[in-house]
């Protein structure tokens, strides 16, 4: 018998490092879609079927919920053109419109309740499937230290420092902001 890690994660038990459960199924594509995909997967060193999952689970977690909200795919050069012909005043009001819109909707239909937990969920998932930022997340002391990285400058920024501030508004806990021109780190108590 092997010694298996547990971990605790709100009311249940998963083991670290596992798998998640899988299952078999046949499809198919348009070849020169294939063709793509086994090309993008060698470049990338990994099996077609592993860059297809990804491809699928992109899908499954973020475009499809983010249909409801009409989303689009904007190069990241276009927003930050964007960004940079308006005005700090506009940005910052882009920023609360944007943080107050969509993710309070997304988080309740995904996870059921509006929770720090479930807020920097929400920001991991917009890192993961969007390329708006990179997030990374420390723990320390019972406090959470978020960085979101970018590419679009100080008001990139502070675009990302209004959209932050108005998902947790509604939590009553604000986060403690450290920005600087290409990244957006918060504290958390």
């Amino acid at each position: 018998m092997r010694a298996v890690k547990l971990k605790r994660c709100k009311s249940r038990q998963i083991e670290v490092g596992m798998k998640p459960k899988t299952a078999t199924a046949s499809f198919r594509l348009d070849e020169s879609a294939l063709n793509v995909l086994r090309e993008d997967a060698r470049k990338q060193n990994v099996s077609a079927n592993m860059l297809l999952n990804q491809l699928v689970l992109a899908y499954a977690n973020y475009d499809r919920p983010m249909k409801r909200f009409h989303m689009i795919k904007l190069p990241a050069s276009s927003f930050k053109h964007i960004l940079e012909a308006a005005t700090n005043e506009a940005v910052v009001e882009a920023g609360n419109s944007a943080g107050k819109d969509v993710p309070n909707t997304y988080i309740r239909a995904k996870w059921g309740e509006l929770t720090v937990e479930n807020a920097l969920n929400y920001l991991k998932s917009t890192a993961d499937y969007t390329g708006l930022f990179e997030y990374s997340e420390v723990i320390r002391g019972g406090k959470v230290n978020a960085t979101l990285t970018h590419d679009f400058g100080a008001k990139g920024s502070l675009f990302l420092q209004r959209y932050v501030q108005a998902i947790f508004d509604p939590l009553g806990k604000p986060p403690k902001f450290l920005p600087d021109e290409n990244a957006v780190a918060f504290e958390l108590q």
